[in-house]
């Protein structure tokens, strides 16, 4: 009996002072997760609380860079008692290759996840190749 193998999966530590901080309060450096199909790569970044109008994300020569940020609601008549839910910004930068096609780049945000579909350029893409007779 033929025993398929399981693909590999890489989990990484990514130290948060890779972060680049450019404004006050706390920076966050959120999970993300990287799947692959043959026709694109889909990142998947955690950012609770984090509204379209709060999410930036910008493609510059290689790097496509994630910004969000996430502020307290502010309560006039009540003091915070307890609180552990943090509020502050949260930052990733992934460098992209010549296999992503950049101009088709789709973002969306839903239940507190990012998900970027990036799609892979035809020339990396994989094809059937026609075998014929003479």
């Amino acid at each position: 009996m033929e025993t398929k193998e399981q693909p590999t999966v890489e989990k990484k530590k990514i130290a948060s002072d890779k972060c680049v901080v450019t404004g006050k309060g706390e920076w966050y450096f959120p999970l993300s997760d990287i799947y692959e199909t043959p026709d694109n790569f889909t990142i998947l970044i955690d950012m609770p609380g984090v509204g379209t109008d709060n999410i930036s994300i910008d493609l510059r020569d290689n790097e496509l860079v994630i910004n969000g940020e996430v502020s307290q609601e502010a309560y006039t008549d009540e003091k915070v008692v307890y609180n552990e839910y943090n509020i502050g910004h949260y930052h990733r930068h992934f460098v992209i290759s010549d296999a992503i096609n950049r101009d088709k780049i789709e973002a969306k945000i839903s239940d507190g996840v990012l998900s970027l579909v990036l799609p892979k350029a035809e020339h990396v893409k994989p094809r059937k190749i026609e075998v014929k007779t003479e």
